[in-house]
């Protein structure tokens, strides 16, 4: 056979001409054959001899009966480990007529290869178990931390700590920290609003203990004298005038409380006509200390307003007698307003001096500004408190203004 630059081969008499060299550049392979005749050592002999003489030293490589009577009918493969070399040989082995072809490709260093890619294996799988323990750890404290936070401001809230926590995720524990901060500050809104109920009872409590006190011992008083034939004839009306303030406070209270409890009756009324009315009834006791009022009021208007009747008729009846019992310079103004819808009502009274416990504790039960000038309008110390529940209830705007001396009493009806 000549090997100048190509092989030839006789196949079913025609003859092939195969550029192996280019074949074998181009794909990285070695290409050898032998005639299939001979021996079965003469033929492993042969393929060995060409595989050196393609610079492949081959340490292990035969051929055996079985691949021979294989490669009748099919292609075989084979796999030569060439031991201390530390290579594999991959054959591919094919008949064509009387040829017996090889097709080797060198497997260099495989094991050493294998060894290192699974050493690299076991590297980047640590690293990888590391860095998901790692994320792991790291989301659990991202969603645990969040949830030790509430878990310690729900035991504050609890100790009545109304405080917040501010947690700044876009998640449903984010959505929860808002609830429960929202949830907080209406707790400690409503904590502060039972506390300054509870104050405001005990602070009942002890003046309307204050108020019965001083009745009731005047009244043992008066009975200690009566056993001890000491009446001179006025303690039974003294006695008995102690009784009626006791029964009129009692009857204030109810009433008061009645207020808080109670539904209202609307109904609607001219204001105006009911303020002209009632100041008339004061007309001898404002003569009686000399009191001026000025009552501003167009009785061609009509000041119709929406209200339950009977709490504005107290309310009125309150407001005018407490600025004829602490009217200081003796002027009384009264003013009703319209602006559309809206009613104003203002009550004016001079009141000299006032302090800021005096302003602070104004709507506060039985508490007094200075004494009654009239005898005739002293009461319970009640009327302010049962103003502020009526219009409360009603949810009206009122309040009162100090200006230059004077006490301002308002309320706006809408």
């Amino acid at each position: 056979m000549d090997k100048a630059a190509s092989d030839i081969l006789k196949v079913s008499n025609k003859t092939i001409l195969i550029d192996l060299n280019e074949i074998e550049e181009k794909y990285a392979i070695t290409i050898v054959y032998s005639e299939a005749s001979g021996s079965l050592d003469q033929i492993n002999e042969r393929m060995i001899l060409e595989f050196e003489k393609k610079k492949i030293k081959l340490n292990k490589f035969w051929l055996t009966e079985q691949t021979l009577d294989k490669l009748q009918e099919k292609s075989v493969n084979k796999i030569y480990d060439q031991g201390v070399s530390k290579y594999k040989v991959l054959t591919k082995f094919m008949k064509i007529d009387n040829y017996i072809i090889a097709i080797g490709l060198p497997l260099p260093h495989m094991e050493d290869t294998i060894s290192i890619i699974n050493r690299f294996n076991i590297v980047l799988m640590s690293i990888s178990v590391i860095f998901i323990v790692f994320l792991v750890v790291m989301i659990s404290k991202k969603i645990t931390r969040p949830l030790e936070s509430l878990k310690n401001l729900s035991q504050d809230i609890a100790n009545l700590n109304f405080r917040k926590e501010e947690i700044m995720t876009n998640d449903e524990v984010g959505e929860l920290a808002k609830s429960i901060n929202i949830m907080s500050g209406k707790l400690e809104k409503a904590h502060e609003e039972i506390n300054s109920q509870n104050k405001r009872l005990k602070e009942l409590m002890s003046d309307i203990s204050h108020e019965l006190k001083t009745p009731l011992s005047l009244v043992k008083i008066y009975e200690q004298g009566i056993s001890d034939g000491l009446d001179d004839g006025t303690y039974r009306d003294t006695i008995e005038e102690q009784i009626e303030k006791m029964n009129a406070l009692i009857e204030k209270l109810l009433f008061w409380t009645a207020l808080e409890n109670g539904s209202l009756n609307k109904s609607i009324f001219d204001i105006g006509k009911i303020i002209i009315e009632m100041t008339k009834k004061y007309k001898l006791i404002l003569q009686e200390y000399d009191i001026n009022l000025s009552l501003s009021i167009d009785e061609s208007k009509e000041y119709l307003i929406q209200a339950e009747k009977e709490g504005i008729d107290i309310v009125l009846d309150n407001l005018i007698t407490n600025a004829i019992k602490y009217s200081y310079d003796k002027n009384i103004e009264i003013h009703l307003t319209k602006n559309n819808n809206a009613v104003k009502l203002t009550i004016a009274n001079g009141i000299g001096e006032m302090n800021e416990n005096d302003l602070e504790n104004i709507w506060r039960p039985f508490y007094v500004l200075e004494k009654s000038r009239s005898k005739e309008l002293s009461g319970t110390g009640l009327g302010l408190p049962i103003i502020k529940t009526i219009l409360d209830n009603h949810n009206l705007d009122y309040g009162f203004e100090l200006k230059n001396s004077k006490l301002e009493f308002f309320v706006t009806f809408v």
